[in-house]
């Protein structure tokens, strides 16, 4: 008896899992390339509160995406391409308790470490205090598994969050997650590098830097500064690190940021550094009624992944 053969679902049918993936158990991570974990969180946020419901926002805006190994054709580049060809599967959400952000993080940081052991974490916040509770959890699984490496982290976004305490926001909150990493030993500032930030700020990557030396000159500094050292990295993409003119879905928007162009062109042209996980962070639906924040949050996701992502041995 022939297998009837699968039709492929609408946007709107089925259950939605990210990238149509395989909904898993932590014991069937090992099967698989890539790992979704949603972070459904806010309460680090200091401002206009409704990243919590982004993770549920993303799995249905990226149903139409798959990465199996087609060969395409870039229309802006004027190029034939073949993406990767992934296993993705769906692990859900994190528990998440609003009225306790120090169990939350440990939460985030078990789930993330028992994907990076054996797969790549793609996490999904959730405002960026999840970040620290990812990041420790992934560093934890990296130095298991390669002891001799370094761990670094590409930071994208119109923030520094290296700031310190602020009203009565939890121990980690979004407006300082970084500051902790490196002061909780997790993370060597040497090795975080921040594309993106702008007003104020005393960094080498504003986003005016950008325009001046443009995104793959950047992208090429990062990957000279690291060609002759063992390190992995972690990408965190906060996506206020696109200008306010192109993504209105986020709590803390800036003028004066990226381009999705430039984010399209940095994530696709990492392929030459070990990324090892990713997170993106501080979408909100809520603040963008034809949720186009999304549909630019998962082509810039599935550009990376497709293209700029070079699976580890």
């Amino acid at each position: 008896m022939e297998l009837e053969e699968r039709k492929e679902e609408y946007i709107y049918a089925g259950i939605p899992t990210y990238m149509g993936g395989e909904f898993i158990r932590e014991n069937e991570i090992n099967k698989y390339d890539v790992v979704f974990l949603g972070v459904p969180c806010d309460y680090g946020a200091s401002y206009r509160l409704g990243a919590k419901y982004a993770p549920r926002q993303l799995r249905e805006y990226s149903f139409w995406d798959r990465i199996y190994g087609e060969e395409l054709y870039d229309l802006d580049h004027n190029e034939y391409l073949k993406t990767n060809d992934l296993k993705i599967a769906d692990l859900g959400d994190v528990y998440v308790n609003p009225t306790n952000p120090a169990e939350n993080q440990n939460a985030i940081s078990e789930k993330t470490y028992k994907i990076a052991k054996e797969s790549f974490p793609l996490v999904c916040g959730g405002d960026h205090s999840i970040t620290y509770g990812s990041f420790r959890g992934f560093a934890k699984a990296m130095k298991e598994r390669y002891p001799d490496y370094e761990i670094g982290i590409i930071h994208f976004d119109a923030h520094m969050d290296v700031e310190d305490k602020y009203l009565n926001m939890p121990k980690v909150w979004h407006g300082n997650v970084f500051r902790k990493l490196i002061e909780d030993g997790y993370l060597e500032g040497q090795n975080m590098y921040t594309i993106g930030p702008r007003g104020v700020v005393g960094r080498e990557y504003t986003a005016n830097k950008v325009k001046e030396i443009g995104i793959l000159n950047v992208i090429h500094e990062i990957i000279e500064k690291n060609k002759n050292k063992k390190i992995k990295f972690y990408i965190t993409f906060d996506i206020d690190c696109l200008d306010s003119s192109y993504i209105f879905g986020t709590g803390t928007p800036q003028c004066n940021g990226l381009t999705p162009y430039e984010a399209d062109e940095a994530l696709r042209n990492l392929k030459e550094l070990d990324i090892c996980g990713f997170d993106i962070v501080e979408l909100n639906p809520k603040l963008d009624d034809s949720h186009s924040s999304f549909v630019t949050a998962e082509e810039l996701l599935y550009h990376f992944l497709a293209f700029g992502y070079r699976k580890s041995n």
